[in-house]
């Protein structure tokens, strides 16, 4: 199919170009600032928690003990034996002398080997130690988190929040366009 071009159909992308510009322009037109009046301003607050921790130490007096424990050695046990059984000895008359050296020389033994094993209380010194522990101390804050403003234009009463406090006057942009009927 051919299709003739007049004068008519060359302007063609040329009054689109121009109509589109037209309006983009007018739509900017349309939009514009002014100052409006601030009715009332009303501080918005917001409340939150710092926690933050903190090391409190005190001196304290802990007693330390000698460990208990072994050289390895039977030399205290044999020592407590023998003295055990001269002890022992000492008592009863026939076989019952026999029996009390046996005994006490058992008792001997058996006490030499607590005795290395688990100290007694005269062997513990005392000494100071410093101790510490976190505790988390809190405090509550509270600060602006922003402001609600209330405001009047052309007779119109509005609110907005804003990040400061106006003055007694604040600019607004406007915007014009035709309202559709119906």
């Amino acid at each position: 199919m051919y299709l003739k071009m007049n004068k008519f159909t060359k302007l063609t992308p040329l009054f689109l170009a121009t109509s589109l510009v037209w309006g983009s322009q007018s739509m900017a037109e349309d939009t514009f600032t002014d100052w409006a009046t601030v009715t009332q301003v009303t501080p918005i607050e917001r409340q939150y928690t710092i926690r933050k921790p903190v090391e409190k130490c005190w001196k304290e007096t802990v007693r330390v003990e000698r460990q208990g424990k072994s050289d390895g050695s039977i030399t205290n046990e044999l020592i407590g034996g023998i003295l055990g059984g001269v002890v022992g000895n000492q008592f009863g008359g026939g076989h019952g002398k026999d029996a009390m050296t046996i005994a006490g020389a058992a008792l001997g033994a058996s006490i030499a080997n607590d005795h290395e094993r688990y100290p007694t209380q005269s062997a513990g010194r005392y000494k100071e130690v410093e101790r510490c522990e976190t505790i988390y101390e809190t405090e509550e804050k509270t600060e602006i988190s922003h402001y609600r403003v209330s405001y009047r234009y052309n007779g119109q009463s509005f609110t907005t929040k804003m990040g400061y406090r106006p003055d007694e006057s604040i600019r607004v942009k406007v915007s014009v366009s035709p309202a559709r009927s119906r």
